[in-house]
């Protein structure tokens, strides 16, 4: 069985003069490690790594993997991919690996590609937590964002926080812990 990520995608589609939301990392790896059909297609889909497996301890659950499963022989569970994030912050030099028994361990992202095409690096980042470079990704209006690339749209709250910070010091300078303290020349403050 011939590994297929997408019936229909092409290298084109992903060109990120198209839309701030594509990645240029993505499509600069896309273009050198991905396997493209003539016809149409590409191999390369987006897995999940599912929760309470070896690969989850290693990886972490949730954690985004491009690439394919192997199917060199039956019985094979292998995989051979990248974490999505590693191409999103290398590019090209993210590299590919084979993952032996990783297969199971990973569930398909369903439409993944389709969303992507919708709403670019929303589709990985659906939760709007990340912070992508090389894009506006946030237009504000007093206290709600609003995502330039798909509309979602967040209220911030602010809270109030004590930090404490740790300093250390040799012993035999004398000076006393319930004394030492750093000039406040040291520490950059921001007033919100």
């Amino acid at each position: 069985m011939i590994p297929l990520g997408h019936k229909t995608l092409k290298l084109c589609d992903l060109f990120p003069d198209r839309s701030a939301a594509f990645s240029p990392n993505l499509y600069q790896w896309m273009k050198q490690r991905a396997h493209f059909y003539m016809d149409g297609g590409v191999a390369q889909g987006v897995y999940r790594v599912k929760p309470g497996t070896s690969t989850a301890d290693a990886f972490g659950a949730g954690t985004l993997m491009i690439g394919y499963p192997n199917n060199g022989y039956a019985g094979d569970t292998d995989f051979s991919g990248v974490r999505l994030m590693d191409v999103l912050c290398n590019g090209r030099k993210a590299l590919c690996w084979c993952y032996a028994n990783m297969a199971p361990d990973l569930e398909v992202v369903g439409g993944f590609w389709d969303r992507y095409l919708q709403v670019g690096r929303c589709a990985i980042d659906p939760e709007h937590q990340e912070h992508f470079t090389g894009a506006d990704r946030f237009g504000m209006d007093g206290d709600i964002r609003k995502c330039l690339w798909c509309g979602h749209q967040q209220r911030q709250r602010r809270s109030e926080r004590v930090v404490y910070d740790e300093i250390w010091y040799p012993v035999e300078s004398g000076l006393q812990t319930d004394t030492f303290s750093m000039p406040d020349s040291q520490f950059e403050r921001k007033e919100i």
